[in-house]
């Protein structure tokens, strides 16, 4: 199956496998009327609509169709170092498979093709968290444990 980029009529699919991957992380997606989701249709429209620093692709049906399979990525921009001295660096995010189609390596195609997207851009330092369930795949495509780990803070939550 071929993989293709996200169009702005994929973006019901994109916001239910968001739901399928919150679930699968333990997270309750609640119903079809969460703010959350309100939310994360906009987000997708803005940037199909007008994002050249953004890429989403899927594999499935044509626009509009169920959508087996999604990940996307973008840049990010950091202070410049003596390895990365314009600070761009890519991120991989919204990776996730739908349940009836894991085991036939959407994912993998999917991870390649993003990183292959970066790549294009000139972007040779690409970044991703990692569940337990993807980290197989990540690993085989030769990513590895970050130098630095992760640290997360939600201000205001004190």
């Amino acid at each position: 199956m071929q993989l293709r980029t996200a169009t702005t009529a994929d973006i019901p699919e994109l916001v239910r496998l968001r739901a399928v991957m919150l679930a699968d992380l333990g997270t309750d997606p609640g119903g079809r009327d969460e703010r959350w989701r309100r939310c994360a249709r906009t987000w997708f429209e803005q940037r199909i609509a007008g994002r050249e620093d953004w890429t989403c692709l899927v594999a499935g049906a044509g626009p509009g169709g169920r959508l087996l399979a999604t990940g996307m990525a973008w840049e990010t921009y950091h202070l410049p170092g003596p390895g990365r001295t314009d600070g761009r660096r890519g991120y991989i995010d919204g990776m996730v498979t739908d349940r009836s189609a894991r085991g036939m390596g959407h994912a993998r195609r999917i991870v390649d093709a993003l990183v292959a997207w970066l790549d294009s851009r000139g972007i040779r330092y690409v970044q991703l968290h990692a569940s337990p369930s993807g980290a197989p795949v990540y690993a085989a495509a030769g990513f590895t444990c970050a130098r630095y780990p992760a640290m997360d803070l939600e201000v205001g939550h004190r």
